[in-house]
This record gives structure tokens, sequence and C-alpha cells, in this order.
């Protein structure tokens, strides 16, 4: 337990605050959180995420032995492995994914909506709803005020924003850290993975998931995620009312198409229905494997998203004070290459290991934050600058250039020692 009692507010309870305040709550520091949302369930989390085993060492760090339990419970098969094809589905490079049944060393699907539920599960004295963070002050005496459109106050040791790519505490404690819109827009829609799906479906969709290199500057992402346990069952959730959006219980397919405003035919802005999203996707594939356009237009309509594709740009080491961030708010990254989540994960767990041990006085605070800063970005800048790059090659015009990365991955193919190896680096 520790020596040295102090507080630490988090602001944003997404994946990566609550995966921090569990942590920090298991090594007994007093932790609180806020989140600007007015419950849980306000806005969509967004579907399935990958979690590798990076991110899964770091749950197992933060969560108590029942919470672990019931993440590996309601979590899904990572599938076996990873597909590339082109927009005709033939196939280009197949990655297969670990066969060892050790929990920590594998891969799974997570939906984000049944993990954020799962980490609220004791924090419910701890995260406070419908709080709109505004700035925060410095005291003399180094405690951190959090300041809310309300016009309430939070004190403490440590302000950690874990308040996503557009981040309030980011943009006051590191204006010369940027997020640039990359240019690029995600269009995302969700299937109910029944009876009737499997009828029709390509069979190795169901069993890995699958990269879809389309022409002319385009990508699809594809995969399943089928429960363990009923989410219902193992944590009490309310069934979502036919909602597929929000649904913890159903079983889906879900894609993801990532190209350019233009290219989709679409205004650059999210905030646009189905009704524009629909036909924007189903004009992009129309060339496309008849499979993968049934695929398209069978999603649920009220489940179509779009997002803008950001990206952070590198900065200067900066001197570390009690003011930190976590997550997306530390180092946006591009969705391609699945790591946003698992960098969060593996944040908030190297940020509760610092933070315990100046809890335990066998470091000050300032240290504490600067050892996990500097041994976070290490990490994150390889990772956002590669993420960048698969956008970039993804979004490629040049036909030259889209051969020419098809031609090598073709090659790779053929080469298990040179396949093993990019299976690996993929799982961390």
């Amino acid at each position: 337990m520790p020596r040295k009692a102090f507080k630490v507010l988090v602001i944003g309870a997404g994946l990566a605050g609550l995966t921090l305040a569990q942590g920090l709550r298991g090594q007994g520091v007093d932790v609180e959180v806020f989140e600007r949302d007015v419950t849980p369930v306000d806005r969509s989390q967004g579907f399935r995420i990958h979690v590798n085993p990076f991110g899964t060492r770091a749950l197992r760090a933060c969560l108590s032995d029942e919470l672990f339990e019931l993440f590996l419970e309601t979590s899904g098969s990572g599938g076996r492995g990873l597909c590339f094809t082109d927009h005709r589905l033939s196939p280009l490079l197949s990655l297969e994914g670990p066969s060892d049944q050790d929990p920590l060393r594998n891969h799974r699907s997570v939906c984000r909506v049944t993990l954020r539920h799962l980490l609220l599960r004791g924090l419910e004295d701890a995260v406070s709803f419908g709080r709109r963070y505004e700035r925060y002050e410095e005291r003399g005496d180094g405690r951190v005020i959090a300041c809310f459109a309300d016009g309430s106050t939070a004190e403490g040791d440590v302000l950690v924003g874990a308040d996503g790519c557009r981040s309030r505490v980011r943009t006051q404690r590191l204006p010369q850290m940027r997020v640039s819109d990359t240019g690029a827009m995600g269009v995302a829609g969700k299937l109910p993975l029944d009876d009737r799906l499997r009828g029709w479906i390509h069979p190795p969709l169901l069993a890995s998931a699958h990269i879809v290199m389309g022409p002319h500057g385009s990508r699809m992402f594809a995969a399943t995620h089928e429960y363990r346990t009923r989410p219902s069952k193992a944590l009490g959730l309310p069934a979502a009312g036919g909602d597929l959006l929000f649904d913890t219980d159903t079983d889906y397919l879900m894609w993801a198409i990532t190209a350019t405003p233009e290219r989709l035919g679409l205004p650059a802005r999210t905030s646009l229905g189905p009704e524009r999203l629909a036909p924007a996707v189903r004009r992009l594939v129309d060339d496309w494997h008849p499979l993968l356009r049934r695929m398209v237009a069978d999603a649920d309509p009220d489940t179509l998203t779009a997002l803008s594709v950001r990206t952070a740009e590198s900065v200067p080491a900066w001197q570390p004070s009690r003011i930190t961030l976590l997550g997306d708010a530390a180092h946006c990254a591009t969705p391609l290459g699945g790591m946003g989540g698992n960098m969060a994960l593996r944040d908030a767990e190297l940020l509760t290991r610092h933070l315990a041990a100046a809890a335990r006085d066998d470091e000050r605070l300032e240290q504490a934050v600067g050892r996990y800063e500097s041994a976070m970005r290490a990490y994150a800048a390889d990772t956002v600058l590669k993420s960048k790059k698969n956008l970039e090659r993804s979004l490629a015009e040049n036909a030259v250039s889209r051969a020419l990365t098809r031609a090598t991955f073709r090659m790779i193919d053929h080469m298990p020692p040179v396949k093993r190896r990019m299976a690996a680096e993929a799982g961390g």
C-alpha cells in the first residue's frame, strides 16, 4: 500500500482513462475520473478493437483477477490471423496468428462498448459523468486544479489528459504538439453474424481479419466479433433493444473503408447520416467482388458511421510536470495498424506503475511522470509513424505504386521466415 498519499485527476472515461483508474485503485492510489458524456452510452464507442499481447498484459496488470477473467470471458477470438487480398478477393499475403493457449500471448477481439462497461465496474464512486473539462490551473504548492464548464473544480496532485485526439489538456500543456487531419475519411458498418449471413459470406472472412487493398487509393478492413460468453449474462447488462450500434450481445461482422472524401464523393466532414454514407460507399465498391459489395449493401444503415482520420505530429521531448497525457491525447495514430487502443492500454499500465512507485516514496511525482513520458514517447513515435505510412500507401493513387505493393506482398507470402517475423511484430 502507498506510504505517500496523493490524488490523481483523470480527464476522460474512455478505455485509457478507465484502465488507468483501475490500475491506480488497485495500488491504493486515490483517483477520480471526469467524463463529458452524461451516461456511458451517450455516443457510440466504435465497434470491435483488436487487443494484442501488449494490450492483454496491460489489462492483466491493471485489473483485478475477477475483472480480468470477465475480460477474457466476454472477448472474442482474434481469428486465425490477418489476410491481405485485392478488391477481387484474390489472396496477396496471409499472416498466421499465434497458437499459444496462454491468454497473455494471444490476440483477441473486444467490443468497445462491452469493455467500457467492464472497466467501469467498481469505479462507480470515482467516475463523474456530465463534467465538461475546460482548463487546468497550477498552484504554487504543486497542486493542480481542473476547471469544468459548469463552474465546478476538482483539486489533485496529478492531472492526466485521457481526453482523445482533440484533447483540451494537451492543447494547454503542449500547444506545440499538433494533431493534423490526414485528408482521409473512414466509413464503417456492421452486420449481425447470423445464419443468413453465414449462408452467403466468403468463409475466409469469418476465419481471419482481412485487409482488402482496393483500387484508386481505397482500403477495407473486415473482421468478425463472436462472443465467448454473452456480456448480458457475464456483466448483467441490459438488452440493447434491437439497436445494433450499441448492442453488446449480438455477434457481428464489421467493415471499415478508408479513402479520401473526394474518392467517396462526400464533403470533408463526419456528421453525415446513412442517407449520404450508404450510396457513397456502394459507389466506391461498385467494381469490387460481389460478396464485398453485398457486405457493404447489407450493413445495418443505423450503424454506418464516418470519422476523419487524424495523426499526431512528432515533437521534441518536453520537460515533465504534474500534468501528463495518455492514449490518443498523447499520440493520436491513424487506425491503419490497429495499434491505437493497445498503446492506450500500455500507457495506462506504465503510468500506473510509475505513479504507484511515487506513492511508495520511491520517486518524486515529477520524476515518476518523466519516466513514464520518456518510455511512452519511445514506443509511440515509431507506431504513429508506421500507421501514417500505412495510410499513405493505402491512399496511393499511382497504379505503379499499388502494383509494386501487391507484388511485394505476393513475394513475401512465399517467404515463411519473413511472414513469421511480420506476424510477430504485429503481435507485440
